[in-house]
């Protein structure tokens, strides 16, 4: 016989009817069959009580898994390795998958779960995923090969960290770190003994090193541990600072491993995995074997994959990139990506649409520079295309497509003089040292001291140093001098190149270049409207200041 309410305790009867009226998360069957999201026309389908997969707004499709823990359903995308509580409402005709709600269109008959090996990632997701960035190549292999593509995601990265140890020294605490990343590490710690007094006798780099007297010194002077904690600390962050603002390219993995993920795109096929396969392959060179990949990306589900691999395809062996003798003239069309038109006009100028940007020969290729601190890469092909090289354009097919107007030959590029920016300060990331070393006559230091101003958003103050680094002919310094007026309006940066590339009498500064390639109309413009939102309406909230972008440049 079940007690009475009114029997209950009042606290006790209110969290039971609490509990009576929320939503069950599935005490009742999963409904199988097709769900849709009415807001971006996503469509999750459960084809069983422990699977499905996600068909994305964009096409795109991603497999899952289903599996309980603690009585609630947990989705695992197999893809990304990412876990979700799945909820139903509605006698399990509404979904709810984080922000995303799922209502049932076509109902289905579930499918019997599927049996995986004892021990797979697949028997036991959750329990694969736990320990996932803790686990060793062997370990990622493994459940790789069991069907979980983002663990095969983590291994290129995993490969390039192995072989790094292996040219450091197996058990080398440095291995995490790149060469400018130590030297500034080194840099900081040397401020910090000098600061905290650490005794010479503790240094094994100086010839009073003594270990049974330093720890004697160290037992009597207990706050040097922790100064040095801290200070360690201090030389962690300013590593990462150098990854942040001056990041080194990832060298193309070894054919070795780059043919043993092509296994497994080969063997379980899934588009996100195939496609960075694909990539590996093409940034090393080998461009066969990722338009392979590429394909199979697009068999797996990768809609923009599907519209890069069969320009590709269709070339076969004549997917040989040539070293090219001269700047292209005329436009050029590819298929859809970052950029899908290119005009190549006198001076090395090129029209992509929304500005123009400078071309150059460089090493055999075409190096069209941008403002990213970097360049698009393209080199021709034996029928006349064009193909991209880099990590913005590969996989791109630039063919050759005449419009009215283009002209039958162009004037050939400007070449102007410009020099790189030294690397002359290792202590510009230690406190004090970029004013020190910008005083002395570094350039280093004075780019590095803009960059502190500009994350600050102190771009006036900025520009002052960035004019400097321009001044002396190093591109860095006036496209960081540009950028400040980008994103301050009060820094005439466009005065300053122009008077800078007027005083040059052979007009080969290289801040004539920036004069050229910078959309400095369209800059004008977003800098009134800005102006115009910030002064709009009775109601704007002046407390908020407008965000304030990442900017871009390089220390």
């Amino acid at each position: 016989m079940l007690p009475r309410l009114s029997r209950l305790p009042l606290r006790a009867a209110t969290a039971a009817l609490l509990l009576a009226l929320a939503p069950t998360a599935f005490s009742q069957p999963l409904t199988c069959g097709r769900f849709l999201n009415e807001s971006d026309s996503a469509e999750l389908v459960l084809e069983g009580p422990d699977r499905g997969y996600e068909i994305h707004y964009n096409g795109d499709r991603g497999e899952f898994l289903v599996q309980m823990q603690a009585g609630q359903p947990q989705v695992i995308d197999l893809g990304s390795g990412s876990i979700q509580p799945l909820k139903a409402s509605q006698r399990g005709r509404v979904l709810e998958l984080g922000w995303n709600r799922f209502s049932l269109r076509t109902p289905a008959q579930c499918s019997a779960p599927v049996t995986h090996p004892d021990g797979s990632c697949l028997a036991d997701p959750l329990r694969c995923l736990a320990d996932r960035y803790d686990k060793d190549t062997a370990a990622l292999e493994a459940g790789c090969s069991d069907g979980m593509p983002a663990l095969c995601r983590d291994l290129p990265g995993r490969y390039r960290k192995d072989a790094q140890a292996r040219q450091q020294g197996d058990g080398n605490d440095d291995s995490d770190f790149s060469e400018n990343q130590l030297v500034v590490m080194r840099a900081y710690m040397e401020k910090a003994f000098d600061e905290m007094g650490f005794p010479a006798l503790c240094r094994e780099d100086r010839d009073v090193f003594d270990e049974a007297a330093c720890r004697k010194v160290l037992a009597s002077r207990p706050e040097l541990g922790e100064k040095i904690g801290k200070a360690l600390q201090g030389a962690a962050l300013a590593a990462s600072m150098v990854e942040v603002l001056a990041p080194e390219p990832d060298r193309p993995l070894s054919e070795a491993h780059r043919m043993k993920l092509q296994g497994y795109c080969q063997a379980r096929p899934h588009g996100g995995f195939c496609t960075e396969v694909a990539e590996q392959h093409w940034d090393a060179g080998d461009l066969q074997h990722a338009t392979a990949a590429l394909a199979l990306a697009c068999t797996a589900g990768d809609t923009h994959a599907c519209g890069l691999a069969p320009p590709l395809q269709q070339l076969g062996a004549g997917l040989t990139p040539q070293a090219a003798a001269t700047l292209p003239c005329g436009a050029y069309v590819s298929q859809r990506a970052l950029m899908d038109a290119l005009r190549f006009g006198d001076r090395g100028l090129v029209d992509m649409g929304m500005g123009q940007l400078r071309a150059r020969l460089e090493d055999g290729a075409i190096r069209i520079r941008h403002e990213q601190g970097g360049d698009f890469v393209l080199k021709p092909l034996p029928n006349g295309d064009l193909l991209g090289m880099d990590r913005w354009t590969r996989f791109q097919r630039f063919q050759r497509a005449p419009v009215d107007g283009d002209p039958a030959r162009c004037v050939p590029p400007v070449h102007f003089n410009e020099l790189p920016l030294p690397q002359d300060c290792p202590k510009a990331l230690v406190d004090g040292g970029a004013e020190a070393c910008c005083a002395s006559g570094s350039m280093q230091g004075c780019n590095v001291l803009g960059t502190r101003l500009g994350l600050k958003g102190q771009w006036e103050q900025a520009s002052v140093h960035y004019l400097q680094v321009c001044r002396a002919g190093i591109r860095e310094g006036c496209e960081n001098l540009a950028t400040a007026q980008e994103r301050d309006g009060d820094v005439d940066a466009h005065g300053m190149l122009q008077a800078l590339c007027q005083a040059d009498a052979s007009g080969r500064h290289v801040a004539c270049d920036l004069l050229d390639t910078r959309n400095w109309a369209m800059m004008s413009a977003g800098h009134a409207l800005e102006q115009a939102l910030q002064h709009s309406g009775d109601d704007a909230d002046e407390d908020v200041p407008p965000a304030r972008r990442t900017p871009n440049h390089k220390e």
